[in-house]
């Protein structure tokens, strides 16, 4: 009896072995029959579980929401509105006549703002506005930047009432000389209110001066003067109030190629001009035009009611440069930088130069008057315009607008009206209201 119960536990164990060698040799055979015969292995595999596909984790699984069974994917930005539009408003003095040519009414301001409010259209911020250009963020379809410049106290104590009141914000260019200086130029902790309250601010140069000609008191050369009216101001603007100043407004409106190139050299992410225009996604960063609301358009047309109506020109995209010197070759009158002792020009150019473009296209107009009713010539290619009021001294800046290869262009010169025909002692400029700077700067 004990030989036969060794007998028989040896056959089991014999059948054991067998068995196990069998599941050893099954992951090299494709044989399913033998799995399916034998109970025990069969459970077993059973009991393995299937191999699930790798997938990426969404960020909300540890919420406890299952993971989805597909990979996950960046959102395309196709939710951007490329086609989307922008107008600029530009600012200066809201003190009403005592302030000048440069200033408006405080009533007429809220008048405007009130206007805003009511056509539904969106005031967006700077930051919002240049993340939209980035494809960074969308606005509506159509948007409104509000900007006042140089720094007068009555932008803090009239016009930031007025805007909180309405909901908008707005950026301050701010050229660093007129600041501290008392009577009606702000304060650094004004300046610095604005900031916290969240306003933005942007550079206006350090004497506010016609970048496209170095000043006479500059004892270096050109280069030098205009690389530091845009990085000193700049600097002087960020270590005061803590902020990065990534705007710029050209003053008077006025650049040039090299001046477009420092501009963007000093680590500026977009300038302004004040060449009012509507703005795409893909206008040039560095020629943005803004609609002065104290410039005088033709046939009592206000440059306000087209801003907020958006019926002025579009900025063309990604032209090279929106405004151009005249040619040299181009024969104007008054010629480029000269000075004039008639207070009623007859101002002309002759545009042959300018090579094929659309008649029906061309435009005048003419610092401190706006569009004015200029008389071209398909024929000879000549524009024309008397001045119809005597002008009062100072300079002016015409500006031919014109279409050509689809896109809209321009091209300028500029005079100097005096009643004695003598030229101005400075490099000219366009008039304007801004106080002075002191010869000392602020030293902080």
């Amino acid at each position: 009896m004990y030989r036969h119960s060794l007998l028989t536990g040896h056959a089991v164990m014999t059948r054991k072995l067998a068995l196990l060698f069998l599941l050893a040799t099954l992951p090299f055979t494709a044989c399913d029959k033998v799995r399916d015969k034998v109970p025990f292995l069969k459970k077993k595999v059973a009991a393995t579980p299937a191999p699930v596909p790798a997938v990426a984790a969404p960020a909300a699984a540890s919420t406890g929401t299952a993971a989805p069974t597909t990979a996950v994917t960046a959102p395309a930005r196709s939710n951007i509105d490329t086609n989307a539009q922008v107008v600029v408003l530009c600012y200066h003095r809201l003190e009403g006549k005592a302030g000048g040519t440069l200033s408006i009414e405080p009533a007429v301001f809220e008048k405007q703002m009130e206007a805003i409010k009511e056509s539904g259209v969106a005031v967006i911020s700077m930051k919002d506005f240049l993340a939209w250009r980035r494809g960074e963020k969308t606005i509506p379809p159509k948007s409104i930047l509000i900007t006042i410049d140089d720094g007068y106290v009555s932008g803090f104590d009239v016009g930031v009432p007025i805007l909180k009141k309405y909901g908008f914000t707005a950026t301050f260019f701010i050229y660093t000389d007129y600041l501290n200086r008392g009577g009606k130029s702000m304060t650094w902790d004004q300046l610095r209110k604005l900031d916290q309250d969240g306003f933005e601010i942007g550079c206006h140069t350090v004497s506010h001066l016609d970048l496209r000609h170095k000043p006479s008191k500059w004892a270096g050369d050109y280069d030098s003067w205009l690389k530091d009216e845009l990085e000193r101001s700049k600097k002087i603007l960020e270590e005061n109030l803590g902020i990065k100043c990534s705007v710029f407004a050209y003053p008077f409106g006025l650049h040039k190629d090299v001046v477009r190139t420092a501009v963007e050299a000093a680590g500026y992410d977009a300038a302004f001009t004040t060449y009012g225009a509507r703005l795409g996604h893909g206008a040039n960063a560095f020629t943005l035009g803004r609609y002065d609301v104290t410039a005088k358009m033709a046939g009592n047309q206000q440059v306000f009611d087209v801003a907020l109506n958006f019926t002025g020109m579009a900025a063309p995209s990604s032209a090279p440069a929106m405004a151009q010197d005249a040619a040299t070759s181009m024969i104007t009158e008054p010629m480029h930088n000269t000075t004039t002792a008639d207070a009623m020009p007859v101002v002309k150019a002759n545009l042959a130069t300018l090579g094929d473009f659309e008649p029906g296209s061309v435009e005048m107009r003419i610092s401190g008057l706006g569009v004015v009713p200029a008389k071209y010539d398909a024929a000879s290619k000549m524009i024309e315009y008397k001045v119809a009021k005597p002008l009062r001294e100072g300079s002016y800046t015409v500006i031919i607008g014109y279409q050509a290869a689809g896109q809209r262009r321009d091209t300028r010169w500029a005079f100097h009206y005096s009643a004695t025909g003598e030229a101005p002692p400075e490099p000219a400029t366009p008039p304007t209201a801004t106080p002075k700077p002191l010869k000392k700067p602020v030293k902080r």
